[in-house]
């Protein structure tokens, strides 16, 4: 019986890495796998610190707003896990991404022109969030920016949460809810809004208080250009 309940957990795992964009992207100790690598050959990169929230940072990202396919994951240092960087960047602007234990900050440049979603697009986007990925329970659109028309796209930053008890293959985490951050990209198709593309940005097992975080959007992380030398930042204020 424990050998069968064990293979269930190992499936739904590898379910979840599907859902997830990788098979095994799902497990906390293989969440790297999610994200692009860094490119060797350059030189670029960035460097930083939080002045406020003084909390300890989970974990830092980097996403070019013209490929958000990419996703760099930057090293957490400083003794009170205020400070992070990121090297082997190409060239290019990146958004940043902040995750704290309860919370996120994200400058996530999500469309590029105006925001002309209607009331009837926005109803029609939020549907088709909540159909999909059944695993998930719950879906929360933080952040939603798109242009109004049939064959135009829209771009959302969203919460899904599981909220059920998970098994998974991890010490420690065994009973707790599963947790994901995601960009998620749509085209409007005439009857409606159609996913076309999910990517996880910070999947974690958390308990119940912690299953729906705080989100805030925040200008200081946005479009921070990375030349072919590491870009030093000034302290950032997040509170701004």
């Amino acid at each position: 019986m424990k050998a069968t309940r064990v293979v269930r957990s190992v499936i739904t795992l590898v379910a979840m890495g599907m859902l997830l964009g990788t098979t095994v992207g799902a497990i906390p100790l293989e969440r790297h796998r999610l994200y692009s690598k860094p490119d060797p050959g350059c030189s670029g990169g960035i460097e930083g610190s939080i002045a406020y929230p003084g909390d300890p940072i989970e974990q830092v990202l980097a996403i070019p707003p013209d490929e958000p396919r990419l996703v760099y994951e930057g090293t957490v240092t400083g003794s009170d896990r205020r400070e992070f960087r990121f090297s082997g960047l190409p060239m290019r602007k990146y958004d940043l991404v902040v995750v704290y234990k309860n919370r996120f900050f994200e400058g996530c440049q999500l469309h590029r022109p105006d925001n002309t979603l209607t009331s009837a697009d926005v109803a029609k986007i939020d549907a088709s969030i909540q159909k999909c990925e059944p695993f998930f329970t719950a879906k929360i659109i933080h952040r939603l920016e798109g242009t109004t028309g049939r064959g135009n796209v829209a771009r959302c930053i969203c919460t899904f949460v599981r909220e059920a008890k998970s098994e998974t293959m991890v010490a420690g985490d065994v009973g707790g809810w599963r947790r994901t951050f995601k960009l998620v990209m749509l085209k409007d198709v005439g009857p409606g809004w159609q996913i076309v593309r999910t990517r996880d940005l910070y999947p974690v097992t958390t308990q119940p208080s912690g299953a729906r975080p705080k989100h805030t959007y925040s200008k200081a992380l946005s479009r921070v250009r990375v030349s072919d030398r590491v870009k030093v930042l000034d302290p950032i204020n997040l509170g701004n």
